[in-house]
């Protein structure tokens, strides 16, 4: 009797350690989703119950060309950023894992921009944007340019500015995991490189990205997914214009919550992104673990 109650008990103890966290889950994961999931459903207002209505909104936005073209931007955006943060994230790592003077302080300043408010950087680039007393306009009417760029007041020009502010930003995380790894790599490779006679972009090339490509990839992945649902960057430069250049599925959705006052609506534009984010996701991963 005793054998059986022990074994009971071990039986038991796996789940009693494990409910807090299937508990968490269920509170700050399921049921959000599951709730979200069934407004999406309804025409619900903010501070107004709202009625069934099946697909509808569904419907009305796979027919709105602000939300189809609010997609492609997010992927433009995404796309830019990502490929902008590894080249120069790389680059960057590259450069301070050779023996500098103050390379550490140089490492600490890198951190500086991951490290500030999203509010303080976009502050300052809007500054630096301005075309009225604005570093990057001074620079180029310096070097001969006759007239001030506006670089939020365009269309490409304000793709083109937010992409450069996240760029910024972000660049630091990759430049950081990708430090990480170049310091775990034996000098030995190199040196037998070396001797073989191989040049600096070979040693690069087939030393140095094969043994970082499963760091590069989780850092390509994570810096993806953040930049998927930016919203911060782009809302505080530009709200989504001009003429809707900026205007992502992140602040479409915002748009329409809290400025349409349509939050079924928004939570719908969610929903529909949610399969997109995880398709692409997976593909990138699939396509990572099949090299």
């Amino acid at each position: 009797m005793r054998e059986k109650r022990g074994k009971k008990k071990r039986d038991v103890l796996p789940y009693i350690l494990i409910a807090p966290v299937v508990i968490y889950i269920l509170c700050v994961m399921v049921f959000p989703f599951c709730w979200a999931l069934y407004v999406s459903f309804t025409d619900k207002r903010i501070g107004v119950d709202g009625a069934f209505v099946g697909l509808r909104n569904y419907i009305e936005l796979l027919r709105d060309p602000i939300f189809l073209m609010s997609i492609v931007r997010t992927f433009i955006f995404t796309g830019g950023s990502v490929i902008l943060k590894l080249i120069f994230g790389i680059a960057m790592a590259v450069v301070l894992n050779e023996k500098l003077r103050c390379r550490n302080i140089f490492r600490s300043i890198l951190l500086l921009p991951w490290t500030l408010p999203t509010v303080v950087v976009v502050l300052v680039w809007q500054w630096m944007f301005s075309d009225v007393g604005g570093v990057l306009n001074a620079l180029l009417q310096m070097a001969g340019l006759s007239k001030p760029v506006l670089w939020l007041a365009k269309p490409g020009m304000a793709m083109f500015s937010v992409i450069l502010v996240n760029v910024w930003k972000g660049t630091p995380f990759i430049a950081l995991s990708v430090l990480a790894g170049l310091q775990n790599i034996s000098p030995e490779y190199y040196e037998a490189a070396s001797i073989d006679g191989a040049t600096v972009i070979q040693k690069f090339v087939r030393i140095t990205l094969p043994l970082l490509r499963d760091v590069i990839f989780l850092a390509a992945l994570m810096t993806t997914i953040w930049t998927l649902n930016n919203f911060e960057v782009i809302w505080l430069l530009t709200k989504g214009g001009p003429s809707n250049a900026t205007n992502v599925a992140a602040v479409y959705s915002y748009i329409t919550a809290f400025r349409n006052n349509n939050l079924s609506k928004a939570i719908s534009i969610s929903v529909l992104f949610l399969p997109i984010m995880i398709i692409l996701i997976n593909k990138i991963t699939k396509k990572s673990l099949e090299e």
